[in-house]
């Protein structure tokens, strides 16, 4: 029932707007009862739109299509990498060589770049058993073939975060499944963000920025200082806006950048329409992060630990 919940709040948060449109007749119901679709600001839930990073985060294989799937069945978004290979095929792919996941391969391709090495190179190579031999079946998968099973499925949403390839082509792949209304392009450049939305004005895009295990104050003022230019500009084709922190509960303060600065980025943010987006490198296994995170004004997750994330979402 719970999967239910969180699939139909996403959808409904698409309906009200935030997002794009859905067919509103899909959320009927009895005006007596609570709408559980309403924003945050109407009583409604305090966080929505849980991004499975990499697909599944530490629970399924990165990146395969059977976790895409498993993730759109929890109700959930799965971030996609994508790359290109040496003969140009788009992939879902987070590292740039098999080292940590490829598995019954030689060392050396191991260390070949996966834009060395062709489709038919490694299209067969095992990429889950390296989280437990349940998974020893999964294999890479195109961009083609996910753009594929989000084909009249509007409720399948995907992130597709760019690690080489153009956003031409993804765009490209996109339309050509009928999917761009989908996607959520994901990108650290703000620059290929302004670029993505002039070629695939229907998608949406997130802005994610880390500080990298920097101390307090220098991740801080190094974040204020992007945010500060985006200002400038008035955040133009950013849709969701994610930080990076760091959280230490043995802190007094346990968030690396701070609450309080958290706070004033997510007004920052949120006063141009943006999504206030974040994602914990630290304690993400443990969902008092995610209460924490809410207080300061967080309005959406991505995570490593989707159950603990539902959970401290009031979603599980």
């Amino acid at each position: 029932m719970k999967r239910f919940i969180l699939s139909a709040v996403l959808t409904g948060f698409l309906t009200a707007g935030i997002f794009w449109a859905a067919a509103p007749a899909l959320f009927a119901q009895d005006s007596s009862q609570p709408n559980p679709f309403a924003p945050p600001q109407e009583g409604g839930p305090k966080a929505v739109l849980i991004q499975f990073h990499r697909g599944g985060g530490n629970v399924r294989p990165d990146n395969t299509l059977e976790t895409f799937l498993w993730a759109w069945g929890r109700g959930g978004i799965p971030e996609a990498d994508c790359r290109l290979t040496k003969d140009g095929v788009a992939i879902a792919f987070h590292d740039n060589n098999l080292k940590r996941l490829g598995r019954g391969i030689s060392d050396e391709m191991k260390k070949k770049p996966i834009n060395e090495l062709t489709w038919d190179e490694i299209k067969n190579i095992d990429v889950g058993s390296y989280l437990s031999p349940e998974y020893s079946t999964q294999r890479i998968s195109t961009i083609d073939a996910v753009f594929a099973c989000m084909m009249n499925r509007p409720e399948r949403l995907l992130y597709v975060d760019e690690k080489g390839a153009s956003p031409e082509l993804i765009a490209q792949l996109a339309e050509k499944y009928g999917v761009q209304e989908q996607i959520i392009f994901a990108s650290t450049n703000y620059d290929l963000i302004v670029r993505w939305k002039k070629i695939a004005p229907k998608s949406k895009a997130i802005h994610w920025m880390g500080s990298w295990g920097a101390a307090k104050e220098d991740s801080e003022k190094m974040l204020q200082e992007r945010l500060d230019k985006l200002e400038k500009v008035g955040f133009a084709g950013i849709d969701i806006l994610q930080i990076h922190v760091k959280t230490d509960f043995t802190k007094e303060d346990p968030f690396i950048p701070g609450s309080d600065f958290m706070r004033r980025a997510g007004e920052q943010v949120k006063k141009h329409g943006i999504i206030f987006q974040s994602l914990s490198w630290t304690n993400g296994d443990n969902p008092e992060t995610y209460r924490r995170l809410i207080e300061l004004g967080v309005q959406s997750f991505a995570t490593d630990w989707p159950e603990q994330c539902l959970e401290g979402c009031g979603l599980k």
